[in-house]
């Protein structure tokens, strides 16, 4: 009886100690195919982030490198700059916008902009008071305009007083009173608004909303003129009035891409995208270009069939100099 108990406790305990085992193997074997999964995600992280550097790296190349011309940067097959998608490195997306085909919050032309707002659901009564109070933000004075405002508006509203100088980037628009409390606005404006030193306005690069801001325009002419700059670029203003039926100023219209250029990047990879905002110098004895922002903002643009996106067109040859 004695022996068998004894035998009995061994089992037991030998029971015990292969379920313990058993457990710690189990344990150490989840952690290390935790610790192996989270290894493959930041190679996965880090591969990724390298593609958007080697894209980026590719883009500054060929701005600097590559001449504008009507058909975008470089000849045709060229990398158009009316912010289409351009398939980088990876599964990464870039976009290139010219800075001329957007309206400046800087030198607003101040009845386009008083359109665009409207197509992003401003009412009419309010756009005047937006424009003034965009106008005291960055004007030199403490003038207030009829619906403006200035330094004491935004003490009694315990907000930083006006820059009174020129936006250095549109995402400034938030620090203005009749701007800062419509962020629902502000993520679309954003898109079609710019604040490079670039005079004139670009017809060939603008998107839809913001073609659809020329006097007396639509946008179903704005949708037509896509179409026909589609087939070649328009280059006098004469083309722009077959599609309005508002009077047009042609020293406004400039038809060559700008040495400003927006780039975008995103990946479905990540949350977030990368914009930056350069301005091309190549006459500058210190670099062929100067980044004007550079923010991490929400993606916009459907990663879905990425596949599907053009790459970057290959670059036949380099030909130096921006025109």
């Amino acid at each position: 009886m004695a022996a068998n108990a004894q035998r009995g406790f061994v089992l037991v305990a030998t029971l015990w100690i292969l379920a313990v085992i058993t457990i710690a193997a189990s344990y150490f074997a989840e952690r290390v195919s935790h610790s192996i999964a989270l290894a493959q995600q930041k190679q996965e992280t880090t591969e990724q982030l390298i593609a958007f550097a080697n894209t980026r790296a590719e883009v500054l190349y060929r701005l600097g490198t590559m001449r504008v011309s009507l058909y975008g940067l470089g000849d045709p097959p060229a990398i158009a700059l009316d912010d289409r998608p351009y398939r980088g490195s990876n599964d990464d997306i870039v976009r290139l916008q010219d800075s001329r085909g957007l309206l400046n919050v800087n030198f607003p032309e101040q009845n386009m902009m008083s359109r665009l707002l409207g197509q992003l659901g401003v009412p009419i009564e309010k756009r005047d008071a937006m424009i003034d109070t965009l106008l005291d933000y960055t004007d030199n004075d403490d003038l207030r305009r009829l619906n403006g405002a200035e330094k004491s508006e935004y003490e009694a509203l315990g907000l930083p007083p006006p820059a009174n100088e020129w936006l250095a980037s549109p995402y400034q628009l938030r620090n203005i009173i009749g701007w800062r409390d419509q962020p629902v606005l502000l993520e679309s404006l954003l898109h079609f608004v710019t604040t490079s030193r670039v005079p004139g306005f670009n017809p060939n690069t603008a998107p839809l909303e913001v073609l659809a801001s020329l006097p007396g325009g639509s946008r179903e002419t704005a949708a037509a003129l896509i179409k026909l700059r589609k087939l070649t670029p328009l280059y006098t203003a004469g083309q722009l009035a077959d599609f309005t039926t508002g009077t047009l100023d042609p020293d406004y219209f400039l038809f060559y891409p700008s040495n400003s250029i927006r780039i975008t990047q995103q990946s479905n990879k990540f949350p977030w995208a990368v914009q930056y905002s350069l301005t091309l110098t190549p006459r500058s004895e210190s670099a062929p270009w100067r980044v004007d922002y550079n923010v991490k903002t929400a993606v916009t643009y459907p990663s879905e069939n990425v596949d599907k996106i053009q790459k970057l067109p290959a670059q036949a040859s380099a030909s130096t100099g921006v025109d």
